[in-house]
């Protein structure tokens, strides 16, 4: 077997090589560098005329590789393979009209050049029309032990039309084939993918083949939206092949590229995805890729039996676009074998005991028609393995794969594989992370389903004092322990157990509604904490609890009531109280009133006013801008925060007034000093026709857009997603900025960062405040990092109290700061 490659820019050039010999057992593969119709008519009429005899298989591609040289949109690759004990027969089918056309096309070309010493079928369909999994089915229907090897045409990343040809014919709906017939070929394949599996698993749930119309209930192009970004979802398939979807086939990762993307939000893969199917998004990490690939082509080295004569590759194009330079160097160790060359594919044919469609995959076809033993050849040192360029799209990836590696090892009850970050996120949100109790988020959630029934608080009794006299490390192991304590009751008494902020806990039960009933249950729980030994240091502490109960109503009042009757029954040196109408009517006026007056006198009086805290550039250490902030000065000038007033302004209609205020005020200090301020706005805000026609006409007044970032605050979930993407576009056309706020917290979460246009991440200060000794935290904030910068926006980190935190995030790479370390709220900038 001879085996020669040649590289030419037209047929001009072509014609000035050397001559070679081609006979009816020569095979030419073309792989073309453009989808030029004509230039490729002008090609297969040459070697057709120039060599008659021989078989030629050509399709155009997402570049030709010769070796470790690369060649996209530029020169072409002919390779000529001349057998001696191997004989050739090929065809070119054309698509028909049916559904199963794909199916049928390969059904037929294998029919039509199939005999019985045949080892290899090599194989190019194009890459827009044929579905390549079908195309391999019709295939297997004829011969199921055939090695099939080829790929799916290119177009250098357009998706718009791909052609392959031979001697007579090309088509852009169709494919090409030869068959090598022989009883004395020696053949090995092998492949590589390595991209790996993040986040959670998501269903297929509708889908016709290799068309995807839903995921887990969703459109499939609102998937790639929700976890990749509206921008991507929006430019798929010319970006965001490089995230396939991966399933698991025979013990073996498949990935699955989009070639299409259809009006109904439906989308076109490579290859099938059934109904039912198991997928995840894919992330390559070119490090991993490249150390990968030194493994692979060691196990090439020790797996073949046989001196190399030609070795062709296919490789994805995806996989060429993800690696850029560093494909180089896979294809530089492959060369190693012997002379390469091949293209880069829409889909790649691998032969791995059933016929597999992959993506983002490099696999290998290695001939010899002799069977002399393969000599020990000294492989080639391979240089930039650990120098390259480190970019962000390279660190990104890698971090991604490393967080996920970590989030699926903290989290052994979950799927033991990578998990994707934002699940962990979920559970850090709704489960204490001291006692591993569903958390308050989760009773507000599980209370809404609950009407009718009962929930209990229980609280330590004195908590600060053991904070105080033992030290906080004993407060938690009190904690823990209760924790325990308080499972075993609520399992054996079918009940559900909550832990709540500080020392308190919250339990919901299905008890009929009967005083004496509730009674009953509240003293059996205090003899049950009373019975136990809580030992710290073999050291006794006596613990007794106090404990509330109210019905859980429609009203959603329950756990509100129930907490005020907790405070009264510590008040009244009570151990438990249940709450009644009589109590309801004391406390609710008590409170709310007067924060409610004080409200309408602070407005009246003009007691509602804005305190600035800066937020510092990292890099630069200089002040970037000032966070507007709302403050209610009393009548004795004692200041209040937001905590204590701004829930009440809401029930009581006054919270647009204190936003108006805010936004005339603010902006008139920072039109007058010229300094980049931003200013928080909910969703109410937002959502009010009234708020917004204000907040613009006052933009434009004070002409303070350039300064100006608009912060959304994130404290509920939001349904008209119309009013919000009209309302941020808006904004970007006066000139303004946007970030999402407490990103991290509540309902702040990855849907937010891809369904809202913003320019600012602000990671909530419940994430920021011990990240210099949570691991946990760290790894959330990292994670949120990852996705924020992969979509092109920056970082605030809020809460930065102290250098550890500050040295913490610097070492993160968050852009900018914001806390009490670097500069308190304070009424003025100077």
């Amino acid at each position: 077997m001879i085996n020669k490659t040649i590289i030419f820019d037209n047929i001009s050039e072509l014609q000035k090589q050397e001559s070679l010999a081609a006979d009816s057992q020569t095979l030419i593969q073309i792989f073309c560098a453009n989808n030029n119709l004509e230039e490729i008519k002008e090609i297969q009429y040459y070697f057709a005329t120039i060599f008659p005899e021989a078989t030629i298989l050509g399709t155009t591609t997402d570049g030709a590789l010769h070796n470790a040289d690369i060649y996209i949109a530029s020169k072409h690759v002919a390779t000529f393979t001349k057998f001696e004990k191997t004989t050739l027969k090929s065809i070119l089918v054309e698509h028909d009209d049916s559904v199963q056309m794909s199916h049928t096309t390969g059904e037929k070309l294998l029919k039509q050049i199939i005999d019985s010493n045949s080892k290899v079928l090599l194989s190019f369909a194009d890459g827009i029309n044929t579905n390549g999994e079908e195309f391999l089915k019709g295939i297997s229907s004829v011969d199921s032990q055939i090695i099939v090897s080829g790929g799916l045409a290119g177009d250098n990343g357009e998706l718009k039309k791909t052609y392959v040809f031979n001697n007579e014919s090309i088509t852009d709906s169709g494919a090409v084939g030869v068959t090598l017939n022989s009883d004395a070929l020696n053949v090995f394949t092998h492949y590589s993918f390595d991209w790996t599996p993040i986040g959670k698993k998501l269903t297929i749930t509708k889908s016709v083949k290799n068309r995807v119309y839903e995921i887990d209930g969703m459109p499939a192009v609102d998937i790639y939206a929700k976890y990749m970004g509206k921008e991507l979802a929006q430019n798929l398939p010319q970006i965001g092949i490089e995230f396939p979807l991966i399933f698991e086939k025979d013990g073996v990762n498949i990935g699955r590229a989009v070639l299409f993307k259809h009006n109904d939000g439906s989308l076109t893969f490579a290859g099938n995805l059934q109904e039912g199917e198991k997928v995840r998004f894919g992330v390559g990490n070119v490090n991993n890729l490249l150390k990968s690939g030194d493994y692979q082509i060691d196990k090439i080295f020790n797996n073949i039996q046989f001196q190399p004569e030609a070795v062709f590759v296919y490789s994805c194009m995806a996989r060429r676009r993800f690696m850029e330079k560093y494909i180089e160097y896979e294809l530089e160790g492959l060369s190693t074998l012997g002379d390469l060359s091949g293209f880069f594919t829409y889909g790649e044919f691998f032969h791995n005991q059933k016929r597999d469609l992959l993506n983002e995959s490099i696999t290998l076809l290695v001939l010899s028609e002799n069977n002399k033993i393969m000599e020990s050849i000294k492989r080639k040192n391979i240089e930039c393995r650990n120098d390259f360029a480190v970019s962000t799209e390279y660190a990104l990836a890698n971090l991604a794969n490393s967080v996920s590696q970590e989030l699926a090892e903290l989290n052994s009850e979950l799927e033991q594989r990578i998990q994707r970050s934002a699940d962990f996120i979920y559970k850090q949100a709704y489960f204490d992370k001291l006692t591993g109790v569903p958390n308050r988020l989760s009773l507000l959630q599980r209370i809404d389903e609950c009407v009718g029934e009962t929930v209990f608080l229980v609280n330590i009794d004195d908590f600060t004092t053991i904070n105080d006299f033992y030290g906080h490390a004993i407060g938690d192991i009190v904690l823990v322990k209760m924790s325990k304590y308080l499972q075993e009751f609520t399992e054996n008494e079918g009940m559900e157990l909550f832990k709540l902020p500080s020392d308190e806990f919250a339990v919901i039960s299905n008890v009929e509604q009967i005083y004496q009933d509730i009674e009953r249950i509240i003293k059996k729980l205090i003899i049950f904490i009373e019975k136990k030994e809580f030992l710290v240091n073999d050291q006794a502490i006596h613990i007794s609890v106090t404990i509330s109960a109210a019905y859980i109503n429609e009203k959603n009042t329950g756990l509100a009531n129930a907490d005020m009757v907790l405070k009264a029954a510590k008040k009244a040196h009570k151990p438990y109280l249940v709450f009644n109408k009589s109590l309801e009517l004391s406390k609710k006026y008590e409170s709310n009133l007067k924060m409610a007056n004080e409200i309408k006198r602070a407005i009246e009086s003009d007691d509602i006013i804005p305190y600035y805290q800066p937020i510092f550039n990292i890099k630069t250490g200089e002040v970037e801008k000032y966070e507007a902030l709302v403050r209610l000065r009393k009548s004795d000038g004692k200041i209040l925060s937001p905590y204590f007033f701004l829930a009440i302004s809401e029930k009581i209609k006054l919270y647009p007034r204190i936003t108006e205020i805010m936004v005339e005020k603010t902006f008139a200090f920072f039109a007058k000093n010229g300094l980049k301020f931003s200013i928080n706005l909910s969703f109410s805000d937002i959502f009010s026709e009234k708020m917004r026609e204000f907040i613009f006409e006052k933009i434009r007044e004070y002409n303070i857009a350039k300064q100006l970032t608009i912060e959304i605050l994130e404290t509920q979930e939001y349904s008209n997603e119309d009013i919000v993407s009209e309302f941020t576009k808006e904004v970007y056309e006066s000139g303004a900025y946007i970030a999402i706020d407490d990103f991290g917290s509540g309902f702040a979460n990855f849907q937010y960062m891809t369904n809202i246009s913003s320019d600012y991440m602000k990671i909530d200060g419940s994430l920021i405040k011990n990240i210099h000794q949570d691991q946990n935290s760290r790894l959330i904030v990292e994670t949120i990092v990852i996705f924020a910068k992969k979509l092109g926006k920056k970082v605030v980190a809020e809460f930065v109290h102290s250098k550890e935190v500050f040295d913490v995030i610097k070492e993160i790479g968050i852009e900018y700061a914001q806390g009490y370390y670097l500069g308190e709220p304070k009424e003025s900038v100077i």
